[in-house]
């Protein structure tokens, strides 16, 4: 590719060189990019068979697409490693400015030993952690090893958990490694023991049949946005924590996040609160969180008019606790918004996507050897956190494989910021997980 440098195999891997490549394909999973997608894809699976694993792509059905795929001939004597990641990221509206570079989101950018670009952590990095670990054994693996890399993790959908339930023999494994979370900051090792479940629904306020002046009709007829605003409103109380009868809360003996570091991270503005009461990990990992993340019904600022709209929809994303049913938090939040519904306005709930939540099983002892892994590769304590985000298919790999240890870790730490702008990635965090993920497996193999 022009302008990137080829990173080599073996002694010669650079992970700089791999990464950029990957960064510089406009991979998004919006239905609008699929040339770049199948470039993506393809591009994987040319540094995967260079490394000297035989990867193809495998077409998964229902338009979604393929995931990228290998295995390598089984030894009955050896342990199964399972490898995932996801070679989509999501939209980047750019120019991007950092520290006063200016720069595209799909023009790979060293700055300080960071490398900017979307998809630079979320989660191409996880790509080259598992291209390099792959590397590290020039073509004699100590492990017997599937790789699966999806294509649409971040648009969900849910195709991927039905092909791996369908498919289970494809994808059995001792261990599985999830390489899309990250540590809690450079330089301090983290594996992630719980993560969130999801439910995505939308809510339709409707209380006219149609629009009408609002100078008019206003002050009797009633507003569907302020009868949404109020209905949104009574699912958290005044100090932010979701009070929605049924949703359920999680304890995970998590390491407690530094508030003056978090408030950082995600640019909370001086002077502004946090929302929800208690420790700090228990309302990021443990408990219900509830974001509008969409609206319709209204138009734009600049092009409102003197209107009343008859109905007016809000998508919700709602974080449920890691052991919660999704069908169950769902069937809790639509008798919540049917009691609370403001003068007798018509509320409907349509569930648009749902994922169920994970936690893993610390006590194994694969897990322990990831954790030692980890601390040997960062020459200090391996801290367990949680991640308030959700990765569905994870929940499914655990139930194909019973018994199997889970275990979730990458790049991704704070500073990442990814899905935002100016997404990056600390080169030393993949040489060092890398080195994590190498000695795992070595350990795996009881060398």
């Amino acid at each position: 590719m022009a302008g990137v440098p080829e990173p080599a195999t073996g002694d010669t891997f650079d992970p700089v060189a791999a990464l950029s490549q990957l960064v510089a394909i406009r991979s998004v999973s919006d239905g609008k990019n699929e040339a770049a997608v199948t470039a993506m894809r393809q591009q994987v699976v040319q540094l995967f068979r260079a490394a000297g694993v035989e990867a193809a792509e495998l077409p998964i059905g229902d338009g979604t697409s393929p995931i990228v795929y290998a295995a390598t001939p089984t030894r009955p004597e050896l342990k199964t490693v399972l490898l995932y990641a996801h070679y989509d990221v999501v939209p980047a509206d750019g120019p991007w400015t950092v520290d006063g570079t200016t720069m595209d989101p799909f023009t790979p950018t060293m700055i300080d030993g960071r490398l900017y670009g979307r998809g630079a952590a979320d989660d191409k990095s996880g790509i080259v952690l598992h291209l390099g670990t792959v590397c590290e054994f020039a073509g004699r693996l100590p492990v017997n090893l599937i790789l699966l890399v999806e294509g649409a993790e971040e648009i969900g959908g849910g195709t991927l958990d039905e092909y791996v339930r369908n498919n289970p023999d494809r994808f059995r494994a001792d261990v599985v490694v999830v390489a899309d979370t990250g540590n809690l900051a450079v330089d301090e090792p983290a594996i992630t023991t719980t993560l969130r479940g999801m439910v995505i629904v939308d809510v339709q306020v409707s209380t006219l049949a149609e629009q009408c002046h609002s100078g008019m009709y206003g002050g009797a007829a009633p507003d569907p946005f302020l009868a949404l605003v109020k209905l949104l409103g009574s699912i958290v109380d005044d100090a932010g924590d979701v009070t929605v009868p049924g949703l359920t809360a999680y304890r995970g003996g998590w390491q407690e996040p530094d508030e003056a570091r978090f408030r950082a991270d995600a640019k909370v503005l001086d002077g502004v609160r946090l929302t929800g009461t208690g420790a700090l990990a228990d309302r990021l990992f443990g408990r219900p969180s509830v974001t509008v993340t969409g609206l319709t019904g209204l138009p734009p600022a600049e092009q409102g008019v003197n209107q009343l709209q008859p109905s007016v929809t809000a998508r919700l994303s709602v974080r449920i606790a890691p052991d919660q049913s999704p069908a169950d938090a769902v069937a809790a939040l639509r008798a919540h918004l049917d009691r609370a519904r403001p003068w007798g306005a018509h509320v409907t709930v349509t569930e648009h996507t749902v994922g169920p939540g994970f936690a893993a099983h610390p006590e194994t002892p694969e897990f322990q050897a990831a954790e030692q892994a980890l601390a040997g590769a960062y020459g200090r304590t391996t801290a367990r956190t949680g991640q308030g985000g959700s990765i569905p298919l994870v929940a499914t790999l655990q139930q194909i494989n019973k018994g199997a240890t889970v275990i979730l870790w990458g790049c991704e730490e704070p500073v990442c910021r990814i899905h935002g702008e100016g997404e990056s990635v600390a080169v030393s965090e993949v040489t060092r997980m890398t080195r994590a993920q190498t000695q795992l497996l070595r350990a795996l193999a009881g060398a």
